[in-house]
């Protein structure tokens, strides 16, 4: 759990700086011209997520099982030109057929231009998260850190500052910041894996674990399944947009940004986690694995309650920053934050299965996930706009971790249930109360989620010291305590 130390911080930080960075978009834009952005920016990462040819985590899971002694940096460099390669073509691909993207996306005269220049940030798209993914595997995650959670929104806001604010360029110049933003990244993770790699004097393997050839069994069955995750993740916004309008991409753009918030604890413990489970089930230490992830989701949990809660009982609070925001945000956010404290529930269910050798099986999980996003997308959204795009999202993303679940169970016998995972839940209730209580006394605004934040804060963790702390809890602690000491 040493990870956490690093990817915790970072993740509060970063998500922090994503907000303001999109709540800088949404009154920077139009509610059109914020609701096309947010649909551009989709479609390519959906693209990013098929030039990566599933390579990102069967980097991590190679470089972590690699014999020691024996570098993998030839198979990452292997891995590296293979994605980057890829990206350059679907980002041609993308950049030459603009015109007819336009039309599924978006008939206004920009999203042209918008689609191409976003168009040109798929070759460094790939190539940052293959550096990072390998400084993962090798058990560093400060490349993780940076990239995505300081590098990351830093270069976007300071785009949109200059494009949007300063040179007026519109929605033009919120995608060059987010295309600039991917071009950093993918420099800073380049130059971090390069000062990694240069203090490791080993021998390269010649066959076998570590090398480029032993990543591609990995890799096919995770690009299928990594390009399905991010169509039931994130086509919503896409086709909303396509099936409603730009509008109504603009009224639900605040909630596709809030949707990580709500799961950001198990995505940071999962990147300390990865490495740990691709080590137990080499070792075959199955007692060890199990006593890691009970411990991992009820952690993931109790970071997840607290803005789950605020967001189902004072949502328009949590909306204040956006200008685009309505009703129906409200509704829809309250839709995805019931959802996503579902898949948090049941933990890395993902990574237990690609990490202990089964790569193939989200596969199964994911598929069933997209065709539910697609057809409840094409009912709902007509009915109930963002509403239904949330209906969507939700369902689809509870199928892909319900049935990976029911895998683990299947393959690895473990499950994370047991009493402790409901102290966090019952705790909840100490923050419903006090969010009620402070919109009684100042209404729905921003201000309104300050006493939430403190006195709803203090009153959750007393209520999680009073239901008690086992020995994993205290471990987790103290090393929260080392690391904040030095």
């Amino acid at each position: 759990m040493a990870g956490a130390g690093v990817m915790l911080p970072a993740t509060l930080v970063g998500s922090a700086a994503l907000l303001l960075v999109d709540v800088l978009a949404s009154d920077s834009l139009s509610v059109a011209d914020y609701g096309l952005y947010g649909a551009v920016r989709r479609a390519v990462q959906i693209a990013g997520f098929v030039a990566l040819l599933g390579m990102e985590n069967a980097v991590i899971r190679v470089v972590a099982r690699a014999p020691a002694g024996a570098d993998a940096s030839a198979g990452v460099r292997g891995a590296a030109a293979w994605t980057a390669a890829a990206g350059a073509l679907f980002g041609l691909l993308a950049f030459v057929g603009a015109p007819w993207l336009a039309t599924a996306v978006d008939d206004s005269p920009h999203t042209v231009d918008a689609l191409r220049i976003a168009a040109l940030a798929l070759p460094f798209w790939s190539l940052r998260t293959i550096t990072v993914a390998a400084a993962q595997g090798w058990g560093d995650l400060r490349p993780r850190a940076l990239v995505t959670f300081l590098v990351w929104p830093l270069t976007q806001a300071a785009g949109l500052l200059l494009a949007v604010k300063g040179l007026g360029l519109g929605v033009l110049g919120a995608v060059a910041g987010f295309t600039a933003a991917v071009v950093a990244g993918a420099a800073q993770g380049g130059w971090h894996l390069w000062r990694l790699r240069r203090g490791r004097a080993v021998s390269e393997p010649a066959s076998g674990e570590g090398t480029f050839s032993a990543m591609w069994p990995v890799a096919w069955p995770q690009w299928v399944h990594g390009v399905s995750m991010a169509l039931y993740t994130w086509l919503d916004q896409v086709l909303l947009v396509g099936l409603a309008g730009a509008t109504a991409g603009g009224r639900y753009g605040p909630v596709a940004q809030l949707i990580p918030l709500f799961g950001m604890g198990l995505g940071a413990l999962n990147s300390a986690f990865a490495g740990v489970i691709a080590r137990k089930h080499a070792e075959g230490d199955r007692a060890g694995l199990l006593v890691q992830y009970r411990l991992v989701t009820r952690w993931a949990v109790v970071l997840a309650v607290p803005p789950v809660v605020v967001a189902l009982t004072v949502p328009f609070s949590v909306l204040a920053p956006w200008s685009s925001a309505s009703p129906e945000t409200a509704e829809a956010l309250r839709v995805v934050a019931l959802a996503q404290l579902g898949c948090t529930a049941v933990g890395s269910v993902n990574y237990l299965l690609i990490m202990s050798g089964r790569p193939r099986d989200p596969l199964w999980n994911a598929v069933p996930a997209v065709i539910v996003s697609v057809l409840l997308s094409l009912w709902c959204i007509p009915r109930w706009g963002a509403a239904g795009a949330a209906l969507a999202n939700g369902a689809a993303a509870l199928v892909a971790n319900g049935g990976g679940l029911l895998q683990v169970w299947r393959h690895l016998h473990i499950h994370p249930f047991h009493a402790a995972l409901a102290k966090p839940l019952l705790a909840g209730v100490a923050v419903a109360a006090v969010s009620w209580g402070a919109q009684q006394l100042l209404g729905d605004g921003l201000l309104t989620l300050v006493p939430i934040a403190l006195v709803g804060g203090l009153a959750y963790g007393g209520a999680l010291l009073l239901l008690g702390l086992d020995e994993g809890d205290r471990e987790v602690l103290a090393a929260l305590r080392r690391k904040v000491g030095r």
